[in-house]
């Protein structure tokens, strides 16, 4: 409740002037404030930077005459209540880019990249679109794109790497909540050497990699038909990326791409860069003039 204590003038005028604040009318005028910067504040800066991202990506539309898609997972500064969110590959991702390459017609398409991976259903969706596409198609990776981003740019025309930037393996990952998820090789591996002795949940898990083993390489196989035209080459390639030979989160760099035979090339275009700059890292540990 405000209280106001009523005075008049020499000229007869009344003065009015507040004498008392309540607590509870102060707390009111801060929860509000504190609303507007949790919901508000934050949602127009998404806003402003989803333009500032939208606008380049219509700028290197114009300059290289092709469609631009992006997949970027990133933990950015800017989110509700400042909390970061994990991202990766998932069905919305390949809804939204099959949405994205059919509107492109008949256009070169451009897919910017930059991701931990993620569900392999959603990956080979999008790796297969892209493959089907009849213009030219290019994935460009200004950082990294592992595992299931490792399966869309094998579905490229061309590959185009930062000369510091890696892509992955893609032996499937296999398990549940309860006993975690492990490389498809090694469940394999595990219930060949117990033998007998391997408990059914080993069995099965060997069995599920099994197949998810063949799904994989069949698929790749699929996916670089038409790039690689030597057959013996093609299978090293595969079984290179399948087989269980490297850890899962080992970085291939653009170099051994190369050396491996994927068709890459380390001419990225200096705008991918640009455009990485917009998606603001929620870790602020490095520090350094522009």
């Amino acid at each position: 409740m405000i209280t106001r204590k009523i005075t008049r003038d020499h000229g007869g005028s009344c003065l009015i002037s507040i004498n008392e604040i309540t607590i509870m009318n102060i707390l009111t005028f801060l929860a509000v404030l504190f609303f507007l910067y949790i919901f508000v504040y934050p949602q127009s800066q998404i806003r402003a930077v989803k333009r500032k991202r939208l606008a380049h990506i219509n700028n290197m539309e114009r300059q290289w005459g092709t469609r631009v898609l992006t997949m970027i997972h990133r933990k950015e500064a800017i989110s509700m209540f400042g909390v970061p969110i994990y991202q990766f590959i998932d069905i919305e991702d390949a809804e939204q880019i099959l949405r994205g390459i059919r509107k492109a017609g008949d256009r070169p398409i451009d897919l910017i990249l930059h991701t931990p991976g993620g569900h392999m259903h959603a990956s080979i969706q999008i790796a297969r679109a892209l493959k089907d596409h009849k213009g030219h198609t290019r994935v460009m990776i200004p950082h990294y794109s592992m595992s299931g981003g490792t399966i869309i740019a094998l579905a490229a025309d061309e590959i185009i790497m930062d000369s510091e930037a890696a892509i992955g393996p893609i032996d499937p990952q296999v398990g549940d909540l309860i006993r975690g998820t492990f490389p498809a090789p090694s469940w394999i591996y595990a219930a060949s050497q117990k033998g007998t002795e391997a408990n059914d949940i080993t069995f099965v898990m060997s069995d599920i990699s099994q197949k998810a083993m063949k799904l994989t390489c069949d698929v790749a196989l699929e996916l670089l038909a038409g790039s690689i035209e030597d057959e013996d080459k093609l299978k090293n390639i595969v079984n290179k990326l399948v087989s269980g030979e490297m850890v899962h989160i080992a970085p291939i760099s653009a170099a051994e791409a190369i050396e491996l035979g994927l068709p890459v090339s380390t001419d990225l275009p200096e705008e991918v860069h640009d455009l990485m700059e917009l998606y603001k890292s929620a870790k602020t540990t490095v520090e350094y003039l522009e």
